[in-house]
């Protein structure tokens, strides 16, 4: 960066004190040293790669010392230049030009209705079963929303819960829930652990006046929610991580993070915070009793709040196992051989959060986005049991029409044979419910077959 500016302090010379000629100078050196850098950074990925296969292929002692040293599997974080890098074949890295093909030929609309009735109609929204979610939770919510007379209203399920089992009949060792709160925060709690994920609550993605405008208004607002135990942050987007919320939150909640990224909540105040790389595990308890690992696993994508940190930061998916059960949280990706190596080290998983939106025109998406035949690989990957389709319906920041994905997903269930309930797109709000019993009867059977 300082030889770029250099450059332009050059222009400036030469052009004897002209601003507008400085200025020039100074946009095109800088532009330059992005391109030349990232066409080298590049460069130096795919040989990195290559070396990283030959290693993992030959199986000589030369070859096998450098796996050793420098990876714990061929599908390890790799950073190059100060940056991390996608370390797969699978992934492409998108030009300038690529950029401006995209805005010059995207389809506008999305195929959203002017009617918000109809909008509303496609996306109805749920109000989360609150009675359940306190009934599952040692905390409380962050504000103290209910009065007596509240309590007794919300003793009767809603509507949509009136078939699901009584709340004093459930426990919460026994029945994993997840709640789906638009994007790809979800608030699932499993075990007596209260899990939130990828937490945004704001009505646009950036500030209250830029970005993307949610479709829907977010089914409940954080106060609402029991206290997180944990909140897991698969990369730094402005969609996966609300800056209102780590300011509400702070260090009452610890936050699992990818690599390179507690300095920034640091600057928010925030230091209950665990960095971790691609398949380092971390623990994390309740009491004696209650343990959780939280395994930090791999995933295809990028990292960046503006033009300056892109990929200064790592980005990831995460693992939480209890004594029973295990949550799989994607957040962004497009598909990659890595899932299939998760699936193998710790499938099977009771449910997985996944990635089944923003996937269209797909010369451009596939590198960073799923669709929703590709998350249905990524379930069979994990060899999970349970899956929730997410990241759709929610910011329109794609070319896809707003109702494709469960559309897709539905197809794609079918032609890989997945049952009806295998792998849903959940309603906004709604709180689902997993036998914990049930699902453990299901891994067993899968974990034979991975075996096999």
């Amino acid at each position: 960066m300082s030889k770029a500016f250099g450059i332009g302090l050059g222009w400036l010379r030469t052009a004897r004190g002209s601003m507008p000629m400085y200025c020039i100078g100074a946009i095109a050196s800088v532009t330059a040293y992005y391109l030349i850098s990232d066409q080298w950074i590049d460069s130096q990925r795919r040989t990195f790669i290559k070396k990283r296969k030959a290693a993992s292929e030959q199986g000589t002692e030369e070859s096998q010392a450098l796996v050793q040293a420098s990876t714990k599997s061929r599908f390890s974080s790799l950073m190059i230049g100060g940056r991390f890098v996608n370390p797969f074949e699978t992934w492409r890295d998108k030009t300038l030009w690529d950029f401006v093909r995209w805005l010059a030929t995207r389809k506008s609309g999305n195929g959203l209705p002017r009617d918000r009735q109809l909008l509303a109609k496609d996306l109805p929204l749920a109000e989360p079963h609150f009675a359940l979610l306190d009934a599952f939770s040692d905390k409380r919510s962050v504000r103290q929303r209910r009065t007596a007379q509240a309590d007794e209203k919300q003793s009767e399920s809603p509507l949509c819960y009136s078939e699901y089992p009584a709340v004093e009949s459930m426990s919460r060792d026994k029945t994993m829930t997840a709640t789906w709160l638009g994007q790809s925060t979800c608030f699932v709690q499993m075990e007596g652990l209260n899990i939130l994920t990828d937490p945004i609550f704001k009505r646009r993605t950036v500030y209250s006046w830029l970005g993307p405008e949610r479709l829907r208004p977010v089914p409940c607002q954080l106060e609402d929610l029991p206290m997180p135990d944990i909140v897991l942050v698969s990369h730094n987007h402005f969609d996966h991580l609300d800056i209102d919320v780590v300011r509400t939150l702070g260090d009452s909640a610890t936050w699992f993070v990818p690599l390179g990224l507690s300095s920034w909540f640091a600057r928010q105040g925030v230091h209950n915070v665990r960095e971790m790389d691609w398949w380092q595990e971390a623990e994390f308890a309740l009491d004696e009793r209650r343990r959780f690992t939280i395994v930090s696993t791999p995933t295809q994508h990028w990292s960046g709040r503006n033009g300056f940190d892109s990929n200064c930061s790592l980005w990831s998916s995460f693992l939480v196992r209890g004594a029973k059960s295990s949550v799989f949280h994607c957040g962004d990706t497009g598909y990659c051989p890595a899932f299939k190596e998760v699936g193998k080290r710790y499938g099977p998983v009771s449910l997985a959060i996944l990635p089944i939106g923003s996937y269209e025109p797909r010369w451009y998406m596939c590198h960073q986005h799923t669709n929703p035949e590709d998350a249905v690989l990524i379930h069979k990957d994990l060899a999970a049991t349970r899956s929730i389709g997410v990241h759709w319906g929610t910011f329109m920041m794609s070319d896809e029409h707003y109702m494709a994905p469960p559309r897709d997903l539905a197809k794609a269930s079918v032609k890989h044979g997945l049952a009806a309930d295998d792998f849903i797109a959940p309603q906004f709000g709604k709180t689902y419910l997993y036998d914990i019993q049930q699902q453990q009867q299901d891994e067993g059977v899968q974990k034979v077959d991975l075996q096999s």
